[in-house]
């Protein structure tokens, strides 16, 4: 791993593992650009942290909740490529219309418009490229830094952030595999069904995966 990066963790770990009243103001700004610009797990784990006022303070808390606004969209070629191998057809066979630009994007996936080859108007949502691969390397750094943390300092050790990286793996594992969410929203359907005024839109399990 290239050195600066690793340096600009460790720092990270070490400034936040310090008693939030010794904390400078704006710090939270800081920490969520460092975040964003290490990639999508550590943009993630922001995400979790960001609802953690009890670890972070109310105030870098709230700062971190930029990183759950829209984020970049990775290109088109990209998502054609993974929704070609995912479903193991051409694009244009699934879909007789896509939008190539995508509607939102997060850290872990993206989503575009499409009308599919029955006429059905559809929200794909498409994981990143190599998101599971980056995820597995930054997660066991994370682990590696949380322990290191907990050896050397006290307030680390009350916090228990090891346990808070495991949890966040857990959740993030969950959330790679599309499949499970579809199913999550499909028994939701299920859940509402006859309900007025509330509407959940009917997973089309053939162009999951």
């Amino acid at each position: 791993m290239h050195l600066f990066r690793l340096l600009r963790i460790v720092y990270l770990f070490a400034y936040y593992a310090q008693p939030i009243a010794n904390r400078k103001k704006g710090s939270g700004k800081r920490l969520a650009r460092s975040l964003y610009h290490m990639g999508p797990a550590y943009i993630k784990f922001g995400q979790a942290l960001s609802i953690r006022s009890d670890i972070l303070g109310e105030q870098i808390a709230d700062e971190l909740g930029v990183l759950r606004d829209s984020l970049p969209p990775f290109p088109f070629k990209k998502v054609k490529k993974i929704i070609e191998q995912g479903l193991g057809k051409p694009l244009f066979e699934l879909y007789s219309d896509f939008d190539e630009e995508a509607v939102a994007a997060a850290s872990i996936a993206q989503v575009h418009f499409a009308v599919t080859a029955d006429g059905e108007e559809v929200a794909v949502k498409v994981l990143r490229p190599e998101v599971e691969k980056i995820f597995a390397r930054d997660v066991a750094m994370m682990r590696w830094l949380a322990k290191c943390a907990e050896k050397l300092s006290k307030e680390a050790r009350r916090l228990k952030l090891r346990q808070v990286v495991e949890e966040f793996a857990k959740s993030v594992a969950v959330e790679l595999d599309l499949r499970m969410e579809a199913a999550a929203a499909s028994e939701l359907k299920e859940n509402f069904a006859g309900e007025v005024g509330f509407h959940v839109p009917r997973v089309d399990w053939r162009r999951t995966s």
